[in-house]
């Protein structure tokens, strides 16, 4: 029988099983819902996931709104309404920029700081986590890894655009690997 030049619908194109992106992506959201949950314990409950892109490592804490936007991936119009949130909530101050009078910087207020200090304890405590169940050998060959992802998915996508972060210290990530 002559094909049509319809794909067979029967099977599906895409992988098999969970690859990379999916595996980071779940990863990622367990994470954020770890740090989310700790949040709201510690009182912290106003907060909403949309809230998270702005505390992203290394945070908003003295810089301008217009810096953190394109750190964030967002637009400054859609980054207002969330630094507006924080600064109603009293997690940040904006300021005017003492090298720039046009500009206006965004600083973390006490509360802001305490809110960061429930994250970074998370953190550590879900790296801790992970050095314990796999050693710190394996740990910090996974960090290495975290590291030059984005230049191999860079790399991958063609991007040549700037916007990847540079990669890792390449001789850290050969050692660790065993690799020259």
């Amino acid at each position: 029988m002559a094909s049509s030049g319809a794909p067979d619908e029967s099977v599906y194109p895409g992988p098999a099983r969970p690859m990379i992106g999916a595996r980071l992506r779940a990863a990622t959201e367990a994470v954020h819902a770890a740090g989310h949950a700790r949040l709201i314990a510690a009182g912290f409950d106003e907060l909403r996931p949309a809230h998270f892109a702005l505390l992203k490592f290394p945070g908003p804490h003295g810089v301008r709104p217009t810096e953190l936007a394109g750190r964030v991936g967002l637009r400054k119009q859609a980054l207002n309404p969330l630094l507006n949130d924080l600064e109603a909530w009293g997690y940040l101050r904006r300021s005017d920029d003492d090298r720039d009078g046009r500009g206006r910087v965004l600083w973390l207020t006490e509360r802001g700081f305490a809110l960061v200090r429930v994250l970074r304890e998370t953190l550590e405590e879900i790296e801790s986590g992970v050095r314990d169940r796999f050693g710190d050998v394996a740990t910090e060959r996974f960090m290495a890894v975290l590291d030059e992802l984005p230049a191999i998915a860079a790399a991958a996508g063609g991007a040549r655009s700037g916007k990847a972060q540079p990669p890792a210290d390449r001789g850290r990530a050969a050692q660790l690997s065993g690799r020259p």
